[in-house]
């Protein structure tokens, strides 16, 4: 057999074949084990995606059926809503010089991030969310919570606010609330139904208790995209079920009529209410962080 000496330029070309080889076999390895590297890295991304499909904030069908009171209130609310404490200040906007309640989450009760607005009917004033325990339960949840009174009632004097719409609008941006939950019976639809038409993006939420002026909206109600859950007594046969019947035009909006309760239905049915409020407000935070 004839031996070929192995002379230094030999050995370099070997290594270097020997290397190639190395290359092209990992190569092919690789690319085989990277399919099972590829799922094992997207399966985290699988199993902790959020599912946002119908459950926008401006998405029609979840706020049209989602049941609100689904979720009882927890059961040690009240005896939080006894911690709150409720403050009383006044504000000028455009002139009035506005009285309002304010109150937060008591000690231990971590703040959810929301603002509920509570506006009132002629014959009431912010005083009646106070004794009707809500600005405490409210603030029990988790949320700061801001009772008006409304210029010419309670304690607000002057009658005098020009515009409607801004006059809330001006509210809101003085106090530092930015996109509330807002409640609005009555009398105060001739402030809230002004200020969804004309500043729709400055509420998070929307809870009209067969409010006045309704009737304003129809023609634009299909372009509110504000969540809206419509509330009006059984027994309010007259602007209760009209409001319902305008306002559920708007496409993410649902009624929910209180059994044996008059117009103003929060009175008669306090409970129902505030377990009402406590889910549309859940899930309104749930949606905005969805968003």
């Amino acid at each position: 057999m004839l031996k070929v000496p192995m002379t230094p330029l030999r050995v370099m070309g070997m290594v270097a074949c020997v290397a190639a080889l190395c290359l092209i076999f990992s190569a092919l390895t690789t690319s085989e084990r990277k399919p099972k590297l590829g799922r094992s890295l997207e399966q985290p991304v699988q199993q902790f995606k959020r599912d946002t499909s119908g459950k926008t904030m401006a998405e029609p069908h979840f706020w049209q059926t989602f049941d609100f009171t689904s979720e009882k209130m927890p059961p040690n609310i009240d005896s939080l809503a006894l911690k709150v404490k409720v403050n009383e200040s006044t504000i000028n906007i455009m002139g009035v010089n506005t009285f309002y309640r304010e109150a937060g989450p008591p000690e231990g009760v971590a703040g959810s991030g929301e603002v509920v607005v509570l506006l009132h009917g002629a014959a009431f004033q912010s005083k009646t969310w106070l004794d009707l325990n809500t600005i405490n339960i409210l603030a029990a949840m988790g949320h700061r919570v801001i009772a008006v009174d409304l210029p010419g009632y309670g304690l607000t004097r002057s009658r005098n606010t020009g515009n409607a719409a801004d006059y809330l609008k001006n509210l809101l941006a003085n106090l530092k609330i930015m996109s509330p939950v807002m409640v609005s019976p009555s009398m105060s639809g001739s402030f809230s139904i002004p200020l969804i038409m004309k500043y729709p993006q400055e509420l998070g939420g929307y809870v009209p208790v067969a409010p006045v002026g309704t009737g304003l909206l129809v023609s634009m109600a299909s372009e509110v995209k504000v969540p809206t859950l419509v509330i009006y007594g059984e027994k309010d046969k007259g602007l209760g079920h009209a409001s319902r019947d305008d306002l559920s035009k708007i496409p993410t909006s649902q009624a929910i009529e209180l059994a044996g309760a008059k117009h103003p239905a929060y009175l008669d049915q306090p409970h129902l209410f505030h377990t009402l409020l406590y889910n549309f407000i859940k899930q309104v935070h749930n949606h905005r962080a969805l968003g």
